[in-house]
Formats: C-alpha cells, sequence, structure tokens
C-alpha cells in the first residue's frame, strides 16, 4: 500500500511546473500588454497636453513670441511642449471659428471669442509581444480666440 502512494506522489511531481510552462507565456502577454497600454496612455496624455499648448498660444495669438501668429510657430510649440515624444504633424489643421474659417490668426477681426481648434492624428504602437499594434489616435484641443 505504502509503495503505490509513492509511485503516484512521484507520478505527480512536475505537473506544476508544465502548467506554469503552459500558461507563462499568456500571463507575460497579459502583463506586457497591460504595461504597454500603459505607456500608450500617457504618450496619449503628453500629445493633448502639448495641443493644448499649442490651442493656447494661438488664442493668445502667439504673444509675446509674434505679432501675427503663422502655423509654424504654433507646431513650434506643440513640439516644444511634447519633449522626448515625437510628434507627426503631417495631418496638423489649426481652424477658427464655427463654421471653421481659413485663417489661423485670432488677431484676425471678428475672431475674438471664436474656438480655435488645433488638431492632428498621432501614430502610437503598442509594443505586446508577438501582437504589434499601430493606432492612429485624434488629437485635439480648443480655446477661445482673446
Amino acid at each position: 500500500m505504502s509503495m503505490r502512494r509513492r509511485l503516484r506522489r512521484r507520478d505527480e511531481r512536475g505537473v506544476a511546473a508544465v502548467e506554469f510552462a503552459l500558461i507563462a507565456p499568456l500571463l507575460f502577454m497579459l502583463i506586457f500588454g497591460i504595461i504597454s497600454f500603459g505607456l500608450a496612455w500617457s504618450e496619449k496624455n503628453v500629445y493633448v497636453g502639448a495641443a493644448r499648448e499649442g490651442a493656447r498660444y494661438a488664442a493668445v495669438k502667439c504673444a509675446p513670441d509674434a505679432t501675427i501668429c503663422t502655423t509654424n510657430l504654433i507646431k513650434a510649440r506643440i513640439t516644444g511642449a511634447a519633449v522626448g515624444y515625437p510628434v507627426d504633424l503631417n495631418t496638423f489643421s489649426v481652424t477658427i471659428g464655427d463654421p471653421p474659417a481659413a485663417a489661423v490668426d485670432c488677431g484676425a477681426t471678428g475672431a475674438s471669442g471664436q474656438p480655435i481648434t488645433v488638431q492632428w492624428t498621432q501614430p502610437i504602437q503598442l509594443d505586446i509581444p508577438f501582437i504589434p499594434i499601430n493606432l492612429n489616435v485624434p488629437i485635439e484641443a480648443v480655446f477661445r480666440c482673446e
């Protein structure tokens, strides 16, 4: 009797290691996915903050740096606010008013009190093992022209 119990016990040795070996890849994918999502969310928040800075800068007529606000000044302000993160401004646009006007400068006649919108689409990558995901996240900020 005691010999059989020993054999059964010996047969079950290593089962926990095999079960862990089967579950570990899924567990690590889940952990790295959570970390990657957190980093991507943080990156998105940096871009939204940079868009707010660009919209605020445009709303105050690019003061004190210039007397006429241009898209290049706004882009430079956004890039400066997103230090450490690459900003893809290929789809960048600045619009004033509702409906949007072609002007970029809040100093334009009648623009005071109108909303100015800064927006672009930013690619963000989620680095999950074996499943790379590329997202195109819309970034937007709105302020009122002063």
